[in-house]
């Protein structure tokens, strides 16, 4: 049985609905209102070439394509975003880790990445919350918190060992984000403290919970080291020198959520309808003048 962790209000947080392949949200409703959104896919697809080299390379997906200005060509795909704002309170993804078809070597972290950073053109990488991913054989994954990796650092400080053999190779996850909390009540490490800002917990099957502090290994220079204090970005990053997806597959509901709808038929035009996660501009419209 999966758990929740936090109680509480969930402040409401905004949304474009995804399309195939990307992040795909709940049907829109009168008015644009929902608790929540599917996040789902799978870690390291390739969707194009690094700009310097033409070799394929894993992206996250998460800020559509084309990318809003000044995002970085690794972070312009997935078709739309998924974004919490600053007021979001306690983030929640909840749902399941398919690793069927998942090898050893492979590697991901499912999260929320800090959306001042991405819009800077940064990668993003160090400054967020995230399920730590890792097969370190085809049959045993390390599941775990975290929040990234600064230079020599670790990506995981907190984790469980998981032997897979005999099992469908499924795990049920509850992983949330509490920017509020103090980070003295839930940090691996004491010296993380003073630099930590909120608390992480990850539930995994019945496993024991996991929880930890974030924000001790982030780069300050883009948002002042708060995290999180302009909205976060819902995604995922992998190895970027790696050529194949990695089976780490992902079906997580993320809330809270608020679902946009275009208001106008202008907002459908020049590409727009894709922004909403409709398969063509007529869809798109129609929505228009079904709403009005």
């Amino acid at each position: 049985m999966k758990k929740s962790i936090f109680a509480g209000i969930l402040a409401s947080a905004s949304i474009l609905v995804g399309t195939t392949g990307s992040p795909v949200a709940a049907a829109p409703s009168a008015g644009g209102a929902s608790d929540s959104s599917q996040f789902a896919g799978t870690v390291s697809d390739i969707v194009g070439p690094a700009p310097d080299t033409g070799i394929p390379r894993r992206w996250m997906r998460h800020v559509g394509d084309p990318a809003p200005s000044g995002y970085s060509q690794g972070y312009q795909w997935g078709s739309p975003s998924i974004t919490t704002p600053a007021d979001a309170g306690i983030v929640t993804f909840d749902g399941t880790l398919d690793l069927v078809d998942a090898g050893a070597g492979d590697f991901g972290l499912i999260g929320l990445f800090d959306t001042a950073t991405l819009a800077a053109g940064e990668r993003g990488l160090n400054e967020g919350a995230y399920i730590y991913v890792t097969m370190r054989a085809a049959d045993q994954v390390r599941v775990g918190l975290s929040d990234g990796r600064d230079t020599g650092g670790e990506y995981v400080q907190t984790f469980h060992d998981i032997d897979l053999t005999g099992t469908d190779r499924a795990l049920d996850v509850t992983f949330q984000i509490d920017p509020d909390a103090d980070p003295a009540t839930c940090a691996t490490a004491t010296a993380d403290v003073a630099t930590s800002e909120g608390c992480l917990t990850l539930q995994i099957d019945d496993l024991p919970l996991l929880t930890d502090s974030y924000g001790s290994i982030t780069n300050d220079a883009v948002n002042g080291g708060h995290e999180f204090i302009d909205g976060g970005t819902v995604g995922w990053d992998g190895l970027a020198s790696a050529t194949e997806a990695t089976g780490i597959d992902y079906d997580l509901t993320v809330s809270p959520v608020v679902v946009l709808e275009p208001q106008t038929k202008a907002d459908c035009k020049k590409g727009g309808w894709e922004a909403f996660g409709f398969k063509n501009q007529g869809k798109c419209v129609s929505s228009v003048a079904k709403n009005s």
